[in-house]
């Protein structure tokens, strides 16, 4: 649902006090609007941009997609939580769709922080070679990336503990790891770029 609402909804939503849409939701907003900045700058900046605002444009559709199975992923595990545990039967049936649950809860925001790393790579890539009078455009685009990847890192990390299937918690922390380590990186870079081309 959360696809077809506008932002004034989407924030009344946000604000109120039911638990999803979160910060899931709130992180893969900032990567769609980090796209959309994206694509701004790249088609301000000549054909020769086209296909990174392509490449955008489909980023903020995934984080579009991500913002309303992130709210759909908790909304799973707290149905999980509240199912029956009288037998034998229905305590294993509750812990098994709580595992479920809960590890897609950790896997959507991870998703989220993939898809931030490659709008921060876009917003560098504007920052470098895009149009000077719109760079910093760009800049807030790679600060609104780099925090849509930091945000979902939460996510992921705060269901890990639940989980008891430890390879997954183990890959899964790689993952997180290397992705924060990339998105640190480039945002590093873009900072300099940006900051050597505004003339700081």
């Amino acid at each position: 649902m959360l696809m077809n609402v506008s932002i004034p909804d989407f924030l009344v939503e946000l604000g109120s006090d039911s638990p999803a849409p979160g910060g899931g939701s709130a992180s893969a907003l900032a990567g769609a609007l980090a796209g959309a900045l994206v694509q701004m700058v790249a088609r301000l900046s000549g054909e020769v941009h086209g296909d990174t605002a392509f490449k955008a444009e489909v980023l903020v559709q995934q984080f579009t997609h991500l913002a309303a199975r992130d709210a759909e992923a908790f909304n799973q595990v707290i149905a999980a939580y509240r199912l029956p545990k009288t037998t034998a039967e229905e305590k294993e049936w509750r812990s098994t769709a709580v595992q479920q649950a809960v590890r897609l809860a950790a896997e959507v925001p991870l998703q989220i922080m993939e898809v931030s790393l490659e709008a921060l790579a876009l917003a560098q890539e504007m920052v470098l070679d895009g149009n000077k009078n719109a760079i910093s455009d760009a800049g807030v685009a790679g600060v609104l990336a780099s925090a849509a990847c930091k945000g979902a890192s939460y996510n992921v990390l705060i269901n890990l503990p639940s989980l008891k299937d430890q390879k997954f918690c183990e890959v899964t922390k790689a993952r997180l790891k290397e992705i924060l380590d990339d998105a640190e990186q480039l945002e590093e870079d873009l900072t300099s770029i940006l900051a050597n081309r505004l003339g700081r």
